[in-house]
């Protein structure tokens, strides 16, 4: 028998496409403090951040479907609790497991990385618990679920000396919270018979169009650049804003919200690529991983529901 019937659902519950883009931010922040100190991160450290991130991402995708349960049966009924794919049981049992593991993966890089690990989980907590309810409360604390992503990664090499050592890891972290924010707040209409046409939805590029720039800016001025990186980088942003850009113009008048909102997520790849080439010529892999991603994100996304 193929396992692929029994994993589907899981895979569904927890939107497999999404999680692709989630261990950039721990791994984004990591090579930025390690641009910031210079020093190399540890490896084991590294790994086990994306490890954290990935747990407690998921830990927030279940609990999310626990929560809404009532709701989905009414509104998404194939989704896999309210269709009964995965038994509620089981769902709050991998949960907790899941939840516990991502800390304790977060133990191995150290106190510091703990200690944004359950910060992290506590702002998941409370957007399930309530917050994604209240229209700006909300979006505010699934951006600041991303932004702590990224903090998390940097604090495996530990705090840093003098919080000025590290403006570009608080201004990627910054902008990584305004941009997930924004759309966050457009996915809150995917419901809606109408589509908001007012600037909401051009609130994804005005972030990234104002922090893109700023990351690399700081990142230069902090370490001036030895190579053509910074060239790499500008290219890179410009293709990653022309996609905030149609997104929020053509792309968005001729497809539903939920697959504006896809593309945003999407786009979080070319975000922590961006990222990784500001950090120097050791987030150049990184950078072109995260990029391959974005390939094959569509397929993903149309097997297995990515928003």
């Amino acid at each position: 028998m193929s396992a692929t019937p029994t994993l589907a659902p899981w895979f569904r519950l927890l939107r497999l496409p999404n999680l692709l883009t989630v261990p950039g931010d721990p791994v984004a922040g990591a090579l930025l403090a390690a641009a910031a100190v210079s020093r190399a991160p540890s490896a084991s450290a590294v790994a086990a951040v994306a490890g954290t991130s990935l747990c407690l991402y998921a830990f927030g995708l279940i609990l999310n479907d626990l929560m809404d349960i009532e709701t989905d049966r009414a509104e998404r009924p194939d989704r896999p609790l309210p269709s009964g794919e995965i038994p509620v049981p089981q769902a709050r049992m991998a949960a907790i497991v899941i939840a516990l593991a991502g800390l304790n993966l977060a133990l191995i890089a150290g106190r510091p990385a703990l200690h944004a690990a359950a910060v992290l989980a506590v702002l998941i907590i409370l957007y399930n618990g309530g917050a994604k309810r209240i229209p700006v409360v909300g979006a505010l604390t699934m951006g600041l679920c991303r932004g702590m992503n990224l903090v998390l990664g940097a604090l495996a090499l530990g705090a840093p000396a003098a919080v000025g050592q590290w403006l570009p890891v608080l201004l990627a972290a910054v902008g990584l919270t305004l941009y997930v924010a924004a759309f966050s707040a457009l996915a809150a209409h995917e419901m809606a018979t109408e589509k908001p046409q007012g600037a909401l939805r051009w609130l994804p590029f005005a972030a990234l169009f104002i922090v893109l720039p700023a990351v690399l800016v700081a990142s230069t001025v902090q370490h001036p650049p030895q190579t053509l990186l910074p060239v790499a980088y500008v290219f890179l942003m410009i293709m990653t804003l022309m996609r905030a850009w149609l997104l929020g113009g053509v792309m968005y008048q001729l497809q539903p919200v939920s697959a504006t909102i896809g593309g945003h997520i999407r786009n979080l790849l070319m975000v922590q690529a961006c990222f990784c080439l500001a950090a120097g010529l050791r987030g150049l892999l990184p950078a072109l991983f995260f990029v391959l991603l974005t390939c094959i994100f569509p397929r993903l996304a149309a097997r297995f529901y990515s928003s």
